[in-house]
């Protein structure tokens, strides 16, 4: 088979790169498959002012472009579908291609800075495939599969395939290292993944190509651009080419036991966990991680399952710490039907190196033993027990704020002040106030109303609030508006 990507005279040193474009956009649609025809975005948060982060063609045919404000794009095109992704959707389904990917090559390495991007060793498979062809086929109809289309070059550099596999939508077999240097360098640059600062400087000086960009003097790339364009630059002219890095799919942590008939008390429940956990453990510690949570699943009598997440305070190794947030949780759990098998996962993280230790720091304050009662509740009562309030860019006080989950407890870290400052306390949504509000007066005479006037909300409906102090009878002092839509009096918070 002398063709062009035979696999007995052609793989030896072959690499493929795998691109899946915009992945978090695809995950999107993959969760919303009723918008695949209209025009989506991906967006950091679910807010008005939240930045456009990945787009469709529809959304892009339209005027939308990326980093525009969620609002301004609604304003060009109504019909906009938008929604986010977290990290961990995307880590998920990282691991989830890598996986599908580890069936045709023993040797695959992940993109640690862009999500979505693979490569992949492709020596070896001679006896098993026709073709590089028919290998890169089979790879791109499995992840069809997963709703996840990629694009695939196989040729012989890491950045040649990069960019191939970048400019490219389709399977691309390269035959000749020489042919990979021809096409790599007519890829627009507009392809690669480029801030767009960068990439309006190097249209400005005529660079769309990256032949144009690798015949700039490379010593002054870094001075005149920036270290975006040194970094591209180096990777482009193969300085960066480091060898294939693969990544292994590590085992889940993972165990599972048949129960006895009517086994369904918290106390016995907990100690058959005891039993599979101290082997998982000790498996997470050969591999140098510590537990963070575990995943029970009981599956019952009529087939069901019951599944429920322990968060630990902190990754650790003790058994004991964690069989107790377990008990808690077993003792609220009501099995309809009993148990009859039970599986457990560990949730590992890398163990790190030495901690602050904030016993010393702050000697009266126990933040371990804070962090394990928060656990504890935790586990009582789910894991939406226990949050922190963050702070946010919203356009309406109740916007200005959002809630996630507690982390970590941070050391106290009281300022001296002179004056001791009044503080708002805001409900998490503005409560109808009925009646006027006590010791109100309508404002008289030339100047100003004693109030501060809200306005906006075009992007979904027009608000306009006027907003002012009351003293109660009760000593209390109220944040109160009056909503101009409505014409009725809200509590937005008190003060303290």
């Amino acid at each position: 088979m002398d063709r062009a990507g035979a696999t007995p005279k052609s793989a030896a040193g072959r690499t493929a790169c795998i691109n899946i474009r915009a992945l978090p956009l695809r995950l999107l649609l993959r969760s919303h498959p009723q918008w695949r025809e209209r025009p989506v975005a991906v967006v950091e948060e679910d807010k008005p002012l939240s930045p456009i982060l990945w787009l469709n063609a529809a959304a892009v045919k339209g005027g939308i472009r990326p980093g525009m404000k969620y609002a301004a794009a609604l304003s060009l095109d109504r019909g906009l579908c938008a929604g986010t992704v977290s990290e961990e959707e995307v880590g998920a389904a990282v691991r989830q291609v890598h996986g599908v990917l580890d069936r045709f090559s023993p040797r695959v390495e992940p993109s640690a800075e862009e999500p979505g991007i693979f490569w992949v060793d492709a020596g070896g498979l001679d006896r098993l495939y026709a073709s590089l062809e028919d290998w890169a086929g089979q790879m791109h109809a499995a992840l069809s599969g997963l709703e996840l289309p990629a694009s695939i070059a196989v040729g012989f550099g890491r950045f040649g395939t990069y960019a191939v596999a970048k400019a490219r939508d389709a399977v691309v077999v390269l035959p000749t290292m020489a042919a990979e240097d021809t096409e790599s360098r007519k890829v627009r640059l507009l392809d690669l993944q480029l801030e767009p600062k960068l990439r309006e400087r190097l249209d400005k000086l005529a660079v769309y190509t990256v032949g144009d960009f690798l015949a700039l003097p490379g010593e002054r790339i870094a001075r005149h651009l920036g270290e975006q364009a040194r970094a591209l630059y180096r990777f482009a002219a193969g300085d960066r080419s480091l060898p294939l890095q693969p990544r292994g799919l590590s085992e889940p942590l993972r165990a599972r036991m048949e129960l006895d008939a009517n086994e369904s008390d918290a106390r016995g429940l907990q100690f058959r966990v005891s039993q599979l956990l101290a082997p998982l453990l000790k498996a997470a510690g050969e591999r140098y991680q510590a537990a963070a949570a575990l995943r029970l699943a009981f599956r019952q009598e009529n087939g069901t399952r019951h599944r429920c997440r322990i968060q630990a305070a902190e990754p650790t190794l003790d058994a004991r710490v964690l069989l107790e947030l377990v008990g808690l949780r077993l003792e609220t759990i009501s099995f309809p039907f009993p148990p009859v098998e039970l599986a457990l996962e560990v949730e590992g993280v890398p163990v790190t190196a030495d901690k602050l230790n904030l016993l010393q720091e702050n000697p009266d304050r126990d933040t371990g033993s804070a962090m394990r009662a928060l656990a504890r509740v935790r586990a009582e009562f789910g894991p939406g027990s226990v949050l922190t309030a963050r702070l946010a860019s919203g356009h309406l006080p109740e916007a200005r704020f959002g809630w996630q989950p507690f982390g970590k407890l941070a050391a106290a870290a009281p300022r001296p002040v002179a004056v001791r400052a009044l503080v708002r306390r805001a409900h998490a949504s503005p409560r109808l106030l009925e009646g006027q509000p006590v010791n109100w007066q309508a404002p008289s005479g030339p100047g100003p109303p004693p109030e501060h006037l809200v306005s906006g909300g075009w992007w979904v409906r027009e608000i306009r609030r006027a907003y002012r102090f009351v003293d109660t009878a009760r000593g209390e002092t109220l944040w109160i508006y009056y909503d101009h839509g409505s014409g009725r009096w809200y509590v937005q918070g008190r003060v303290e």
